[in-house]
């Protein structure tokens, strides 16, 4: 997915709608124990409870990408 945040496009990204706070940019999305992204932008709630809005979307750059823009691999 392409998407463009604060006016940079980010290419291969994937979105979720979860509720994510202030601050909480390059938290992880997991799948059980495996990183599947790092948190890159999105619509930020000022609280995450029941009450939230549920109209949540944020976008992660997939843990892949960031590893091969520096070389990096995982054992």
């Amino acid at each position: 997915m392409t998407v463009s945040i604060e006016g940079k496009v980010l290419y291969g990204m994937f979105g979720s709608n979860v509720c994510v706070l202030g601050g909480d940019s390059g938290d992880p999305a997991l799948n059980g124990t495996t990183a599947l992204g790092l948190l890159s932008g999105g619509t930020s709630e000022t609280v995450c409870d029941s009450s939230s809005s549920g109209t949540h979307r944020n976008y992660f750059t997939k843990v892949q990408t960031v590893l091969d823009e520096r070389g990096l691999h995982v054992y």
